[in-house]
């Protein structure tokens, strides 16, 4: 399902800090089955000072979680323990099960691996949903230090550049930087690779009530002990 070629494709943007863009990853038809099929329940909302966005367990391999008990960041046992993780993918449709099995696969890192030029072997892998409605953003952040990459998958079909909800890459901790704002579609989507500078924010939604930003976040850790 995933065109592995399109990411290796992909040139790695250097300012203002690695990113990039890919294009076409699923073709039409299976982004449109995807996008008819995403969840929309048991989803929690995760706010704070600056932000607000609706969250789901994260999918982890058996190994990835025993991977995580090891880290020495005592935050990843409280989230095991806490039930935010699972394996399960039961209760997905068929297209859904089949995406997120390909994400675990070799082939899937070895792909972000190379078009990198990270080695994410030995990294644990998390697999989580993400909604945004409307009054919904994500304040300017950089992630937290043991993250490696972040990639972002975006399944709406149809966005307007006026309702907001565009990933914005900043040049610093600022929102207004704007290096360049990406629109949420289906054809798009933005690896980041975590650094001290790699500032970037989603802009608030002011979409109708109706229409929900809807996104895949596929991101790797490292213990940083």
């Amino acid at each position: 399902m995933l065109n592995f070629q399109s990411i290796r494709a992909t040139a790695m943007q250097k300012a203002p800090y690695n990113w990039a863009l890919i294009k076409n990853l699923l073709s039409t038809e299976a982004s449109l089955e995807l996008a008819a099929s995403f969840p929309h329940e048991d989803f929690r909302l995760s706010e704070g000072e600056g932000y607000g966005y609706l969250w789901r367990k994260m999918f982890v391999t058996s190994e990835d979680i025993s991977l995580m008990l090891k880290f020495s960041d005592n935050r990843w046992r409280e989230r095991i323990a806490a039930g935010r993780f699972t394996y399960d993918l039961g209760h997905l449709s068929n297209i859904w099960r089949q995406l997120i099995e390909e994400l675990w696969t070799d082939s899937y890192r070895a792909a972000l691996g190379d078009m990198s030029g990270l080695e994410l072997k030995d990294c644990a892998m998390g697999i989580g949903f993400r909604k945004y409605n409307l009054g919904h953003s994500h304040h300017p952040h950089t992630d937290e230090p043991n993250k490696v990459l972040t990639h972002l998958l975006f399944f709406n079909q149809q966005w307007s550049v006026n309702w907001g909800g565009c990933l914005r890459i900043l040049k610093d901790s600022q929102p207004e930087s704007a290096f360049q704002d990406i629109v949420p579609l289906s054809d798009s989507s933005v690896v980041i690779v975590r650094s001290n500078n790699s500032w970037h924010m989603v802009t608030p939604l002011t979409s109708p009530v109706s229409e929900s930003r809807l996104a895949l976040r596929v991101a790797f850790f490292r213990n940083v002990a």
